[in-house]
């Protein structure tokens, strides 16, 4: 029942001098009372140990079943284990990976701003290198020889001023010597002057001021 054998058929039972001296002085009666509340003891303690015998055979059995399942139960427990701890390190590695693919993401980020940034100044360059080639194609072509290419731009207002007095003056001047050479060529006819005006022109049959242009008006 689990445990070393107590009792077997080898076993010698040894009663004590006193307790023969007792079981001598006993009439046969008395040695019947004394064996019959014996044996009801015996056979108590023989129900007991049955039944505690039979609940010790019981958890024997569950634990020998249990041990067997344990026993089933270890190589997929371990085979879990292993998984566990392969995948435990698999989403350690996919967390690294997480990890470096967002700061890889700041950087390119950051070097995307950084390239805009550059192509604005490039274009912005590339926009005043342009405006300044087209502006020096077209003031070469106004002044091929380049006179007024050092000129600043209140320079070159003042030149302006300057060549348009100059052509009022040329043709106030021509205008003059046209009316001296008409009275020279005809000496005999006396001219009518009043109302000449080199700035004003023949229209309709009539002396009149020039109608004014579009930037004029």
């Amino acid at each position: 029942m689990g445990h070393d054998c107590v009792v077997d058929g080898r076993t010698r039972m040894k009663i004590s001098d006193a307790d023969q001296s007792i079981l001598a002085s006993m009439g046969p009666e008395s040695i019947r009372n004394v064996v019959a509340e014996s044996s009801v003891a015996v056979f108590k303690l023989l129900e007991v140990a049955t039944f505690l015998n039979g609940r010790e055979c019981k958890y024997l059995q569950e634990r020998d079943e249990a041990r067997a399942h344990a026993k089933d139960f270890g190589e997929p427990l371990s085979t879990v284990e292993q998984d566990l701890s392969s995948e435990t390190k698999a989403l350690k590695e996919s967390q690294a990976k997480v990890t470096q693919l967002e700061k890889d993401l700041l950087d390119a980020r950051e070097e995307e701003r950084r390239l805009k940034d550059k192509v604005g100044e490039l274009e912005e360059k590339l926009s005043s290198m342009t405006l300044a080639s087209t502006a020096g194609e077209e003031e070469k072509n106004v002044d091929p020889a380049g006179t007024y290419s050092n000129f600043t731009r209140a320079g070159l207002i003042s030149k302006i001023y300057e060549v348009s007095d100059l052509q009022l003056d040329v043709a106030s001047s021509s205008f003059k010597n046209a009316v001296a050479q008409l009275r020279i060529l005809n000496p005999g006819i006396e001219l009518v002057t009043e109302g000449l005006d080199e700035m004003k022109e023949v229209l309709d049959g009539r002396i009149a001021s020039p109608p004014l242009g579009d930037d004029e008006v």
